[in-house]
């Protein structure tokens, strides 16, 4: 949705706004009130559209996506809906005195036009993977939280502006991501993953929230060369313990082969 089309609430609410001049010329006070309430809301309607859509840029593949835990939010296009439905039926129930059930009908269709306009996003958003016992819930948990850690340092890195170090804290990002991915597929990797999502994953997050809150306010090469250098370790930390459990993978895929071909020894088929 671009957003020149929220021009269109704007020009929906018009003759609000001049019935509530009109009223207030006439000396009618309660209409004025009720025609600059219903205006006001639909307005503010206007402006959470057109923000909405300025924030609605698709970030890249998997970034900001939830695999491991289910969120609850209030997308600003639904707030909108909702002060336009509300807008509608005070202008109807105050402005023009329609029944209150008339007044609900109106906003219930202004409802409906809004979401075939501009259309409604869901209140949850992410995946809720199953767990089948205690211990599952428990790693679940556990990458659900880490996973939120990901996702603040993926927003810390849309909001610094330095290219380069925006790009550093996305594939700090994509290689978290990927750690994550390997846990979930052998949970037992998490006792041996534990101390880098306490420790490397928590400071990561930290070091670049407080960047991307300051950086602006401070602009220092020695800050800036500083994050870079904990930005490299950083890096080479998530890349190192992302081989580490992978050579764990190869290390057990070969004690399952040798045990194999035991078993095969035994059974004499070798």
């Amino acid at each position: 949705m671009r957003p020149v089309q929220a021009l269109l609430l704007w020009i929906v609410s018009a003759p609000l706004l001049l019935a509530a001049v009109i009223a207030l010329a006439w000396g009618r006070f309660d209409g004025f009130v009720a025609d600059a309430l219903a205006w006001g809301l639909i307005a503010l309607s206007a402006v959470l559209t057109r923000r909405a859509s300025l924030a609605s840029v698709p970030p890249p593949e998997n970034r900001r996506f939830r695999r491991f835990g289910r969120t609850w939010r209030l997308p600003l296009r639904n707030l909108a809906a909702g002060l336009l439905a509300l807008g509608t039926g005070t202008a109807a129930v105050l402005g023009i005195g329609y029944p209150l059930a008339i007044g609900l009908g109106f906003g219930a269709v202004a409802l409906l036009g809004y979401h075939l306009t501009y259309g409604l996003e869901p209140f949850w958003v992410g995946e809720s993977p199953p767990a089948q016992d205690k211990e599952s819930r428990a790693v679940l948990e556990a990458l659900a939280e880490a996973e939120d850690r990901l996702i603040n340092i993926e927003r810390a890195a849309d909001a610094i502006h330095n290219r380069e170090l925006s790009t550093r804290l996305a594939r700090i990002a994509e290689l978290g991501r990927g750690i994550l991915a390997q846990i979930a597929e052998r949970p037992s990797d998490l006792r041996r993953a534990r101390r880098f999502l306490t420790v490397f994953l928590e400071g990561a997050e930290q070091v670049s929230d407080g960047y991307a809150r300051t950086h602006r306010y401070a602009d220092s090469a020695e800050l800036e060369q500083n994050f870079r250098t904990a930005l490299i370790t950083i890096e080479e930390q998530f890349a190192r313990q992302r081989e580490r459990l992978r050579e764990a993978d190869v290390l057990d895929l070969d004690v399952q082969i040798e045990v194999l071909k035991k078993q095969l020894d035994q059974e004499g088929i070798r």
